[in-house]
């Protein structure tokens, strides 16, 4: 094939992909609630100096709305807020039984990179949260503000679209709080 027509085609496949990404992503633009859950990791020292380490699994769920801005093809910006419970871990570490409760409001702004119906993002934001730790019958209760950031891609078709995400929150009173989320969302 001469390189001409080489060019020729590259250039129809470029104009052809920026359209269509184009076209995909102004029809994104707007309102969106999701609904997700997936699986948490919190980790902690049982006892503030010990070298037991609770780190157990929990099943969270998570309520949300949002506004996709739809200002260029290429990159996107959303803002999201919701609620979220952490569900329950606990275990018995050391000999001590331990039960973690952590839920609370959020609120992030997402960038994303939308591709021919898929999007790939980056998310960073604030969690307001409400910590209940019981070590041994002992119950301590924290409320406060930690950020939270993530990534994740997504999938769409029509104004349902399916996400998974892994996300990350430096809670202070915890050595790690972080998991990975399968939502369902639905564009108005």
């Amino acid at each position: 094939m001469p390189k001409i027509h080489r060019a020729a085609l590259a250039a129809g496949f470029a104009i052809t992909t920026a359209a269509t990404t184009a076209a995909v992503h102004a029809a994104d633009q707007g309102f969106y609630v999701g609904l997700g859950t997936g699986q948490m990791v919190t980790a902690d020292y049982v006892t503030p100096g010990a070298s037991a380490l609770f780190d157990e699994k929990s099943t969270p769920w998570r309520g949300f709305v949002g506004y996709r801005l739809g200002l260029i093809p290429i990159l996107d910006f959303a803002l999201e807020g919701g609620y979220r419970s952490f569900g329950t871990a606990k275990a018995t570490v050391g000999g001590v039984a331990s039960e973690y409760k952590t839920s609370g409001f959020d609120g992030a702004l997402l960038a994303i990179f939308p591709l021919l119906g898929f999007d790939l993002f980056g998310k960073a934001g604030v969690l307001r949260y409400d910590l209940d730790r019981n070590w041994g019958g002992n119950t301590s209760s924290f409320n406060g503000t930690a950020p939270m950031y993530g990534v994740g891609a997504g999938f769409r078709v029509w104004r349902v679209g399916v996400r998974v995400e892994y996300e990350r929150f430096e809670v202070d009173q915890l050595k790690g709080l972080d998991g990975a989320m399968v939502s369902a969302t639905f564009r108005f």
